[in-house]
């Protein structure tokens, strides 16, 4: 009996643990594939992780050999030293072209004393003597100081199977309209020189024909005489060697001042046909140069009304002697009734519109004369006097018009250092008017001027 208790209790401890086993495997299966999911995640942000290292690894050992690349490719210390010590011949686009810069820098102050009404404006910067007022009430002594006249230009030089070809930049800033002296005194550059020259021939604005520039004085002022000639224009010109100088013709760009009839305002007429025609003479030698030129105009109108031309002409004779010691004389005249805007920085208009309105052309003359003597390697002094006058015909230009202008200038510049100039000019400027008017400027220029 106690056998099939025994018995009995067996097989019941059995078919319960045939029912609880079963169970409890259920449930660890299910933890244990839980388990493995989350395990499976976590290899899989691990394996995305790495791969992102790799990457950024990858990116960085890239940029590394970018940097080392360039290194290699970087000049050394030695090398941009020599490259300084020896600078390319060309710095250009074009191998064969050769360039040089140049130009200076200069400061300028003037003190102005005028008899009548003081000048204001461009005549404040330097000498034009048109500006001289003949009428109203002096004022106290004017100061400017300015650097206007400090200069940029570029050159180059192509040697061609076709001839040499040369090209001349340069700009400086008087006469600018941008600008004043109340803040930053910032004034705009304007061209002074943009021409190309191929063999004999030369395109471009330049130096008028017209013009030997070597006559110019060694002045602090910016031009100087009252009687000079003085122009730069777009022009074609042809130049052809001889044994002692030079021949050149010219084909220039025109223009017409005019005085209404009865006196006014300037007329500005851009209206010819025709180019101002240039013929000039050179000879040089050991004594210094010497030219005469010969001037051809169209003066012309055809605006507001008014159609009328004229033809007029002028000779111009110039030159600079050479004498002892660095000593030298520098000069010129000139005459005719087509100078007009040529002579004294347009001091004189070509000529005046009549009762009916047809252009009278007005005869003019001027000249000037200037020593330079040098005192000693440092030091030396340019003295000069200048006169021009105009044969105006009162009944139809009226009174007010210029009848001639006066001017005498005196320097003395020292050199402390090479391509360094300190300076100071006494200038004196007179105008007369057909009227008996007169007005006189006396002004002082200190001037300090490096060439670079």
């Amino acid at each position: 009996m106690r056998v099939r208790n025994l018995l009995g209790s067996v097989v019941t401890i059995g078919l319960f643990l045939s029912m609880v086993l079963p169970a409890s495997a259920a449930v660890d299966t299910i933890a244990h594939e839980a388990r493995i999911s989350e395990l499976e995640a976590k290899v899989e942000r691990l394996e995305a992780l790495l791969e992102q290292r790799y990457r950024e690894l990858d990116e960085s050992c890239a940029r590394t050999e970018e940097v080392e690349e360039a290194l290699a490719g970087c000049a050394t210390v030695a090398q941009v030293e020599e490259a300084f010590a020896n600078p390319a011949d060309h710095p250009t686009l074009y191998n064969e072209t050769e360039i040089k810069v140049g130009g200076y820098v200069k400061v300028d102050g003037l003190l102005s004393d005028y008899s009548k009404a003081p000048t204001r404006g461009v005549g404040e910067d330097f000498f034009i003597p048109s500006t001289i007022a003949t009428s109203g009430e002096p004022g106290d002594p004017r100061l400017n100081l300015h650097a206007k006249e400090t200069r940029f230009w570029l050159k180059s030089f192509t040697p061609t199977d076709r001839g040499d070809i040369t090209t001349h930049f340069e700009i400086d800033f008087l006469l600018g309209q941008q600008g004043n002296e109340r803040v930053g005194n910032s004034f705009s550059p304007r061209v002074r020189h943009a021409s190309l020259s191929w063999d004999r021939w030369t395109v471009g604005q330049t130096w008028t024909n017209f013009l030997n520039t070597t006559s110019l004085p060694d002045y602090l002022d910016f031009i100087g005489p009252v009687g000079v000639t003085f122009a730069r224009q777009a022009q074609v010109r042809y130049t052809a060697p001889t044994a002692n100088g030079s021949w050149s013709f010219s084909l220039e760009n025109p223009e017409t001042t005019l005085t209404p009839f009865g006196g006014g305002s300037r007329i500005d007429a851009d209206d010819s046909t025709v180019p101002d025609v240039v013929v000039r003479r050179n000879w040089t030698g050991r004594w210094g140069n010497l030219s005469i030129s010969a001037l051809i105009r169209e003066l012309k109108i055809d605006e507001m009304g008014l159609d009328d031309s004229a033809v007029g002409a002028g000779l111009g004779v110039a030159g600079k002697f050479t004498l002892s010691d660095g000593d030298d004389f520098r000069w010129q005249v000139n005459y005719g009734n087509a100078l007009g805007r040529y002579l004294g920085l347009n001091s004189f208009n070509v000529g005046a519109l009549d009762a009916t309105n047809k252009i009278v052309l007005t005869t003019q003359y001027g000249a000037f004369a200037a020593y330079r003597h040098v005192w000693n390697e440092r030091l030396h002094s340019s003295f000069g006097a200048s006169y021009s006058s105009a044969d105006n015909d009162t009944a139809i230009s009226g009174l007010a018009v210029p009848e001639s202008y006066q001017s005498a200038h005196a320097d003395i510049i020292w050199s402390p250092v090479k391509r360094m100039s300190l300076g100071a000019e006494y200038i004196w400027g007179r105008r007369k008017d057909e009227s008996g008017d007169n007005g006189t400027l006396n002004r002082l220029q200190f001037s300090a001027k490096y060439l670079y």
